[in-house]
């Protein structure tokens, strides 16, 4: 199983984008700072994940949700419906 999540860092004000196939280990290395991506952004938030069987899957997502722009994001997340 891999998950394609959003997370947000209110104190830097902005979004990361990635997938893991364990969640919380991934969340944990964001948060303590090992990610030099999101080292600034301590706490991370999860605001949206979605589950699928194969990474390659997961990177299709990741890959398409990179290209959105912030509104997008956050239509993404408030309806948090899975994204096709």
């Amino acid at each position: 199983m891999h998950t394609v999540y959003i997370i947000y860092s209110p104190s830097a004000d902005r979004y990361f984008i990635g997938q893991a196939k364990d969640m919380r280990i991934s969340l944990w290395q964001h948060n303590a700072k090992t990610n030099p991506n999101t080292a600034d952004g301590k706490p991370w938030e999860i605001k949206f994940t979605q589950a699928f069987d194969t990474r390659n899957e997961a990177l299709s997502l990741e890959m398409r949700l990179k290209n959105k722009n912030r509104a997008t994001l956050e239509e993404i997340i408030a309806t948090a419906e899975p994204v096709v």
